[in-house]
């Protein structure tokens, strides 16, 4: 499997200092994989870690919104961050009902193929990364989370889809 789609188009002194600092948060997760599978140990404890990290960034997200249960609100205020440029996030779809992101960069995937991870670890490892965006989508009862394709997966783009729960949306 081959990323080379996975280039970053946006430069500057502090998207790429932001981009390292996420890469280098990636390589710490795959090493502390990689140490507890020394110690007979699976990754269960690395997804759970950062399904809480993602748990109480949905915590603080929340604290910044005046009715955290409006998705219009959400669909206002997600993605709007920092995260834009290090990730070059593209809003492809923003309805009352919609809101999906496609990610065209991915520091972590960068790091990952830069350590010489094989295409399944970092399918994996992308896994136990996202795991703290499911956690996040489940802070927000009035919406429904879908990831439906990952550059870890030799997709051109990550794509993020949130839905409205209980609107008739055509998949």
């Amino acid at each position: 499997m081959a990323y080379e789609n996975n280039i970053p188009t946006l430069r500057g002194a502090t998207v790429d200092a932001a981009r390292e600092i996420s890469e280098r948060r990636a390589t710490t997760i795959s090493r502390m994989v990689d140490e507890a599978a020394k110690h007979g140990l699976d990754d269960q404890f690395a997804y759970d870690a950062i399904a809480d990290y993602g748990a109480d960034n949905a915590k603080e997200f929340r604290k910044t919104m005046h009715d955290p249960t409006s998705f219009k609100e959400f669909t206002d205020l997600f993605g709007t961050d920092h995260n834009r440029q290090i990730y070059e996030m593209e809003t492809v779809k923003k309805t009352d009902d919609e809101l999906i992101i496609d990610f065209h960069y991915c520091p972590y995937v960068t790091a990952w193929v830069r350590q010489g991870k094989t295409p399944n670890q970092i399918a994996r490892l992308c896994e136990i990364a996202m795991a703290g965006d499911h956690e996040f989508a489940k802070s927000f009862p009035q919406l429904e989370f879908r990831l439906e394709r990952t550059i870890a997966d030799g997709e051109p783009r990550c794509r993020l889809h949130f839905i409205r729960k209980g609107a008739a949306v055509n998949i």
